[in-house]
């Protein structure tokens, strides 16, 4: 798979420029890693939520997510919401809102047509890594390797915060194994308190259908998100246009990547989704430690996970194998 490799500014902060014939995947390091745009040349397409600012709003370490550019592809690790660290050696040290790595740098380099990025932890030793790569012309493959530096072992929650750009005819498409989901946010409850449980992808709020797959239209200041329940037997999801036809697909492994939330809402009056599935479930560490839902990173050991995004048009999609092939 043919690629090169650039230096380039987004707005005004340095980036770097990973791009094939029909892709070109902006990062910018010295802010969390973060994949700022995926552009796809052949569509004149850009596939992640972008700021309408005319700067970079760059976000200090242990900020509120909200307060920052909140657009692309963030890192989140090894929390989603804030929380205290619930296990001992590290009880009661506080983890901030999406984790650390987001609001850091990371150091960068090339490695043949691949990106490698790496960043440290601040208040936990651990080293977060990733490689950034196409395996197909449509297909960006992410390896992940996080390396516990301690004696102790390490719980934590990595996910993907992917805000993909949405309108009227976005559907969200789970696996088949996936039933039922249950609400952990939601904007004037319209899905319930954390907690709540509903049938996939059709249920009732206040005695009407509601479709929760359909992202758009549904309500103003519209922020929901839910977790599918019970074990997700396929490491797939994805975003479909049945207008368009365009897609975007998600695979990873399941046994690495057990559980899957979505998030849908308003980013700067605009519809967004984000498909997020992740090594540990409901947001919080802490309560992912309770409900024995966290990924445990052994003693001076490591866990590795891998993740594909693929943007293809397709009428429909039966699955995502574990390249990132839709299958239809």
């Amino acid at each position: 798979m043919s690629a090169h490799i650039h230096e380039s500014v987004y707005k005004d902060i340095r980036s770097v420029v990973l791009e094939n014939v029909r892709l070109a995947v902006t990062v910018i390091p010295e802010s969390g890693g973060k994949i700022q745009s995926i552009y796809d040349k052949t569509l004149d397409r850009e596939y992640l939520v972008q700021s309408p600012r005319s700067s970079y709003k760059r976000s200090g370490y242990d900020s509120r997510y909200a307060d920052g550019d909140a657009s692309g592809f963030d890192e989140v690790f090894p929390s989603i919401e804030p929380c205290f660290y619930p296990l001992p050696p590290w009880r009661g040290i506080g983890v901030p809102d999406h984790g650390e790595v987001w609001a850091l740098p990371w150091s960068c380099h090339s490695s043949g047509e691949s990106l490698v990025l790496d960043a440290y932890g601040v208040r936990f030793p651990y080293r977060l890594e990733k490689t950034v790569r196409f395996t197909r012309e449509q297909t960006v493959t992410i390896q992940y390797r996080a390396r516990n530096l301690s004696d102790f072992d390490f719980s934590f929650i990595w996910a993907p915060h992917i805000l993909l750009r949405c309108d009227e005819d976005t559907e969200i498409v789970l696996p088949p194994s996936v039933k039922q989901v249950m609400s952990t946010c939601s904007v004037d409850n319209r899905l319930g308190r954390f907690g709540t449980l509903h049938d996939w992808p059709e249920t009732t709020v206040a005695g009407e259908r509601y479709r929760i797959d359909k992202v758009y239209p549904k309500y103003p200041g519209k922020c929901e998100k839910y977790y599918a329940v019970g074990t997700v037997e396929e490491g797939w999801c994805a975003l479909h246009n049945s207008g368009s036809g365009h897609t975007v697909g998600l695979s990873y492994p399941i046994d690495k990547v057990p559980y899957l939330g979505v998030w849908e809402g308003i980013m700067d009056g605009r519809y967004a989704a984000a498909l997020e599935p992740c090594t540990g479930a409901l947001d919080a560490l802490d309560t992912a430690v309770q409900w024995n839902r966290a990924a445990v990173l052994p003693a001076k050991s490591s866990y590795e996970w891998d993740f594909n995004l693929t943007f293809d048009i397709v009428d429909r999609i039966r699955s995502i194998d574990r390249t990132g092939l839709i299958l239809t």
